[in-house]
C-alpha cells in the first residue's frame, strides 16, 4: 500500500495497475503484482488523482469523460508499447503484440459479466472516437478492436508532440509570437475567446495564405500564455485530416491546434478533445460537428514595410515600399531573407529569396528565376511607358493605396500585353519580374485547363494561391484560350466553360499580387476582363531604329565580319524581335562550324529560313552570296 501511494503520476499509476492485472494471468512473466486490496486501493488512488492532477493523462481522462473500465483498458493498452516485459507476456497470453477489447475485457472482469451491457459499453467507448486508440474499421466487432494507442497519446504522455500522426500528417510547434499584432489582433483575441469555451467548437480560419493564419494562431496562443502546434499533410495524395488526434494533442498539452487542409476534406465524427482549427477550411465537408468560421483579414502594406525595414534597416523608404507592396510574406521569410540578402537591392532580395524562402509546389505553372535585365528591352516609347507605368504600380501600392487612402477596386494589379508573336511580350514580362524583384510563376494552361466539369476552378484556386503565398508575379501567356469570351448557353459545354471565366473575374477581384497577360488575339478577349485591366500595352513590330537595335544587340560586334551593314539590314528587311533573335542564333552557328565570324551571307541564309517558316515571301534584296 504504501507503494501505491508513493506514485503521484497519474500514467505511472496508470501502468502500474495494468502491470498487476497482468500479473494475476501470467504470474511466470515476472511482473509486479498487487495483493487484491492494494489493487483495489489503486484504482480509488487513480481516480482521485486524476480528478485534481494537471498531468497529461489527467487532461485527456477528463475530456474524453473515462470510465473506470475504460482507464483498465487503456492501461492494458499502454502497458506493451512502454514495457517490454508485458510486451512479452501479452504476446504470450494473446499471440499478438496488442490486445483485443474482447480479450482484455476477460482479463478484466469475472466470468459471469453481462455479454450484451459489454458489447455496449466497448462500442461506445470514448477510447477509439476521441483518438486515443487508433480507429478500427467501421464494420468490425467491437471486440475484435485492437487495444492500439495513437503516436499523438504516447507522446502526449512525455508531453511531447508526435514527429508523425497515424496517417502520416506532420506536427510542429510554432515559434513564440513576437512583435506587433497590428492587423492580426481582433482576429487573435477572438481566437484566444474561442479555445477558453467549455466545449469549442470547430473553427475554420478561412486565408488564402496558411501562413497568414498561422501567425494569427500563434498571436492567439501567446495571448493565453500557451503554445500553437501545426499539423501538415505529408507529401502525395492527402490521407482523412487527423481531427482527433489532433484534439489528443490540444488536450493534454493545452496547446492551440491547427490542421492545415487543402481540397474538399471530410469534416470530425465527433468534436475533438481540445480545440482544434482548421486553416484554408471552406471546403470542409459534413456537418456533424459544431463549427465556428472566421475570415483571416488581409495584411496592411504598412506593417510589411515596418517588417522589412526592422530586418533592414539600410533600406531607403521606397526601397521598403516597393517590398511592402509586393505581397505579404511572414515574418520570419522576411527576415531569413533579409538576413541572407548581401545588398538591399531586388536582383540581391531575390536570389536570397530564392534560396531561404523556396516557394511552394507548383505543379500547375513553372517558376522561373527572372534574368532579363531591363535595358535589354528595345520598345517604342509608348510601350516603354507603359511598362514603365505597371512597374510604378506595383512599386507604390503601399503608398497609394494604404499612405493616402485611394485604395480602389480589388487589390491586384491586372496587365494585358497585346501584339504579334516575337514582339517581345515575354521578353518584357520577365524583364519587370527582375526589375520588380518577383519570382515570376508562368501558368501552363495544358495544366489547368480540364474537361472535367469543376476542375479547372480548383486548378485556378491551387495557381492563384501558389502566386499569393510566394509574392510572385503570376503569368498567363496565350491568355486568350482561357480568359476568351462567353458565349451563348447551347449546350452544357458552353455553360462550364462560361463558368470558368466568370470564376476568372471573380478571383482577379480578389487576388493579392500582380498578374500579367499576353495575347495574340486581343478581340478574342472577353469584354469583362477589359475594366480589370489596369494598363493594356501594345507591342507592335519593330520599326527600322528599333531593328538596328536589336541586331546590333544580338551580333556583338566582335562577333561581325568586316563589312556587314546591320543599318542596311535593318531598312531592307522588317522583321519582329523574335525573327532577329532566330536569324542571329542560326547564323552564329553556321559561322562557329565553318571558324569564320558572322557575315551577310550567313545572316541572308538565316533570315530566309525565318520567312519560310513564316510561309512569307523573301524581300527583294535578300538575294545574295550564302556566305
Amino acid at each position: 500500500m504504501n507503494r501505491i501511494a508513493a506514485i503521484t503520476d497519474p500514467a505511472a499509476l496508470l501502468l502500474a495497475i495494468a502491470t498487476a492485472r497482468l500479473a494475476l494471468h501470467r504470474p511466470d512473466a515476472g511482473l509486479a503484482g498487487m495483493a487484491p486490496d492494494a489493487l483495489v486501493a489503486a484504482e480509488d488512488s487513480l481516480i482521485e488523482t486524476l480528478a485534481g492532477s494537471d498531468a497529461p493523462l489527467a487532461r485527456l481522462a477528463r475530456a474524453a469523460q473515462l470510465s473506470a473500465f475504460d482507464l483498465d483498458l487503456l492501461g492494458l493498452a499502454l502497458l506493451p508499447a512502454l514495457d517490454d516485459r508485458a510486451a512479452e507476456a501479452v504476446e504470450a497470453l494473446a499471440r499478438a503484440r496488442r490486445l483485443t477489447a474482447g480479450r482484455a475485457a476477460r482479463l478484466l472482469l469475472p466470468e459471469a459479466h453481462d455479454a450484451a451491457a459489454l458489447r455496449h459499453a466497448l462500442r461506445e467507448s470514448p477510447l477509439w472516437r476521441s483518438g486515443l486508440l487508433r480507429a478500427p474499421d467501421p464494420a468490425q466487432p467491437a471486440a475484435e478492436r485492437r487495444l492500439d494507442p495513437t503516436p499523438a497519446l504516447l507522446a502526449a504522455l512525455d508531453g511531447a508532440l508526435p514527429e508523425r500522426t497515424t496517417e502520416g500528417w506532420i506536427a510542429q510547434m510554432l515559434p513564440e509570437a513576437g512583435g506587433e499584432a497590428g492587423s492580426l489582433a481582433p482576429l487573435a483575441e477572438a481566437i484566444a475567446r474561442w479555445a477558453t469555451q467549455p466545449d469549442p467548437p470547430l473553427l475554420l480560419l478561412d486565408a488564402a495564405r496558411p501562413e497568414r493564419a498561422a501567425e494569427a494562431l500563434g498571436l492567439a496562443a501567446s495571448l493565453r500564455g500557451g503554445a500553437a502546434v501545426l499539423l501538415h499533410a505529408p507529401p502525395g495524395p492527402h490521407p482523412a485530416p487527423p481531427w482527433s488526434e489532433a484534439g489528443v494533442i490540444a488536450a493534454a498539452t493545452g496547446a492551440l491546434v491547427a490542421l492545415i487542409v487543402e481540397g474538399e476534406v471530410p469534416g470530425p465524427a465527433m468534436a475533438p478533445l481540445g480545440p482544434v482549427a482548421a486553416i484554408g477550411a471552406e471546403a470542409i465537408a459534413g456537418r456533424l460537428v459544431p463549427r465556428r468560421h472566421l475570415a483571416v483579414p488581409p495584411p496592411r502594406m504598412s506593417e510589411q514595410r515596418a517588417r522589412w525595414r526592422a530586418a533592414r534597416p539600410d533600406l531607403t523608404p521606397p526601397e521598403a515600399d516597393a517590398l511592402a507592396a509586393q505581397s505579404w510574406m511572414a515574418e520570419a521569410d522576411i527576415a531569413a531573407i533579409a538576413g541572407a540578402a548581401e545588398r538591399p537591392d531586388p536582383d540581391a532580395l531575390l536570389a536570397a529569396r530564392m534560396q531561404v524562402a523556396p516557394p511552394r509546389a507548383a505543379k500547375l505553372a513553372t517558376l522561373r528565376h527572372p534574368t532579363v535585365p531591363w535595358d535589354r528591352l528595345v520598345l517604342e516609347g509608348e510601350t516603354a511607358a507603359l511598362l514603365e507605368q505597371i512597374v510604378h504600380r506595383v512599386r507604390h501600392r503601399a503608398t497609394v493605396r494604404e499612405s493616402w487612402g485611394m485604395a480602389s477596386g480589388g487589390a491586384a494589379l491586372v496587365g494585358l500585353l497585346t501584339g504579334e508573336p516575337g514582339t517581345g511580350k515575354t521578353l518584357a514580362v520577365e524583364a519587370m519580374a527582375r526589375r520588380l524583384g518577383l519570382p515570376l510563376l508562368a501558368a501552363d494552361l495544358s495544366r489547368v485547363v480540364s474537361k472535367y466539369i469543376g476542375e479547372t476552378e480548383k486548378n485556378l484556386a491551387e495557381l492563384f494561391a501558389a502566386a499569393e503565398g510566394f509574392s510572385a508575379l503570376l503569368f498567363f501567356d496565350e491568355a486568350d484560350a482561357l480568359f476568351g469570351k462567353r458565349t451563348a448557353v447551347n449546350d452544357a459545354h458552353d455553360r462550364y466553360a462560361n463558368i470558368e471565366v466568370n470564376y476568372l473575374l471573380q478571383r482577379l477581384e480578389r487576388f493579392e499580387g500582380a498578374v500579367l497577360l499576353a495575347t495574340n488575339l486581343a478581340e478574342g478577349m472577353d469584354e469583362a476582363f477589359a475594366r480589370r485591366f489596369e494598363v493594356i500595352v501594345p507591342f507592335r513590330k519593330p520599326g527600322r531604329a528599333q531593328r538596328l537595335a536589336l541586331w546590333q544587340a544580338h551580333l556583338p560586334e566582335p562577333l561581325r565580319a568586316p563589312g556587314l551593314d546591320l543599318d542596311a539590314l535593318a531598312a531592307s528587311c522588317e522583321v519582329t524581335g523574335g525573327e532577329i533573335r532566330n536569324a542571329a542564333i542560326t547564323a552564329a552557328y553556321a559561322a562557329a562550324a565553318r571558324g569564320e565570324r558572322i557575315g551577310a551571307g550567313l545572316l541572308r541564309a538565316a533570315l530566309a529560313q525565318e520567312f519560310a517558316k513564316a510561309g512569307r515571301p523573301l524581300p527583294h534584296g535578300l538575294a545574295g552570296p550564302q556566305r
